[in-house]
């Protein structure tokens, strides 16, 4: 529906444009992509948009007509609790927030939620929220290697020490790879960090294991026969594990309550994944024709060791169908959003 007077709306992502997860691939904070998108959008809308930061826009709000926060920080919350004569709007992770500070909320006309979890006893009656889950970047060519180099490839750092449980899993998991004889290769951008660099010590030991000190980008994510997923998170700061999250402690340690980078990545390069099998990745069109799943969660590191080794040994090379390859790239979450957006304007 066109407006007749241009809707101004400020971009803030939370990232700044030369960090590295600003242009990752993967990242929703990525000013060309988000670009990329917005100028397609847009042309057949009356959307007037700018991508700004936090403190030029805080300098400069008075000129817009409603704000987009791509993930927050402390002065985007303050931001937000305030009642500004300003639209206001957030895609991001919110869990925790929610359930200890949901005043942060209170004037929030609509927010894209990226927690897979049910938050809505926490919703306040003017708030509108619809999960919007991360993706890839559509436009990113992907490149596949007629003959794999490792039998498995495995994107991501090792360290998760801010977890009560399960601390070293993903080093365990790939160390019971590499015992069974399976080459391993990890695309590791902190790998020269202490942390790292501890927990990479006795993989090194082994011929069969390769790391390489970047984060991959997407024709990394088919340098090995499968690409192992292993989505089992840390808990965002130091004081995290100590915090409400709304979830007991199991669903906090072994569930899936954020679908992070990696499984989008593993998608946008159409490789071969290897994942945990759960209501939140089969949502994205995961299925048995086009993945492999272990059933086991962090708490059985050896449990997901014999079944990776089962799908491997079968070699069953499943293959991204082009509808879920489709829906999860960057420019179908932000039709979504301004379309939202727009119609709430509108009405």
């Amino acid at each position: 529906m066109k407006l007749k007077k241009s809707y101004k709306l400020a971009i803030v992502p939370k990232i700044p444009w030369y960090d590295q997860y600003s242009y990752a691939y993967g990242s929703q904070h990525d000013y060309l992509h988000i670009r990329h998108c917005l100028k397609k959008i847009s042309k057949d809308i009356n959307l007037d948009f700018k991508i700004t930061y936090i403190n030029s826009f805080l300098k400069n709000y008075q000129k817009y007509d409603g704000v987009l926060f791509i993930g927050l920080n402390k002065s985007s919350m303050n931001f937000l609790k305030h009642d500004h004569i300003i639209d206001k709007y957030t895609w991001s992770f919110n869990q925790i927030e929610w359930v200890n500070n949901r005043e942060i909320f209170k004037n929030t006309n609509i927010i894209f939620e990226q927690s897979s979890r049910d938050l809505s006893k926490y919703f306040f009656s003017k708030n509108k929220v619809f999960h919007t889950p991360l993706a890839f970047q559509g436009n990113v060519k992907c490149v596949k290697l007629k003959i794999p180099l490792f039998d498995v490839v495995f994107n991501g750092t090792l360290d998760r020490s801010r977890r009560l449980t399960s601390r070293t899993h993903r080093k365990d998991i790939i160390l019971g790879l590499l015992k069974k004889g399976y080459s391993v290769l990890n695309y590791n951008g902190r790998a020269h960090k202490t942390v790292e660099k501890n927990l990479l010590k006795p993989l090194l030991e082994f011929n069969n294991f390769k790391v390489v000190n970047k984060f991959g980008s997407a024709k990394h994510y088919n340098h090995g026969r499968f690409s192992l997923h292993i989505p089992f998170h840390e808990l965002g700061s130091e004081d995290g594990i100590y915090y409400n999250w709304g979830m007991n402690r199991k669903e906090l340690e072994d569930t899936n309550w954020l679908n992070n980078w990696d499984i989008y990545r593993c998608i946008g390069a159409k490789s071969n994944i290897i994942t945990f099998d759960c209501p939140e990745l089969r949502d994205l069109g995961l299925t048995e024709k086009n993945c492999s799943f272990y059933k086991n969660d962090s708490s059985n590191v050896d449990g997901i060791i014999a079944e990776v080794s089962k799908i491997i040994n079968r070699n069953d090379i499943k293959i991204i169908d082009e509808e879920t390859w489709s829906k999860n790239f960057y420019i179908k979450r932000w039709q979504f959003i301004i379309n939202q957006i727009m119609h709430e304007r509108a009405n």
